[in-house]
């Protein structure tokens, strides 16, 4: 779980950003570990299914 400063990386980015940005941290990234690090493999998409209701959510801290 990576986080980013939204005005910080419009001052120092070629990315447009909305006028004015938001002075909050967003999600920069989020990646899957396990408790060693290393990637999940073999699990059940299940537990994926449920994180489809975060969308609306992720979409406000993840722009």
């Amino acid at each position: 779980f990576t986080q980013q400063y939204q005005p910080a990386v419009c001052n120092f980015s070629s990315t447009p950003c909305k006028d004015p940005p938001d002075k909050l941290f967003t999600v920069h990234g989020l990646w899957p570990s396990n408790a060693k690090g290393n990637d999940p493999e073999g699990c059940k998409t299940q537990k994926y299914q449920k994180m489809q209701t975060l969308g609306p959510q992720l979409e406000i801290i993840w722009p």
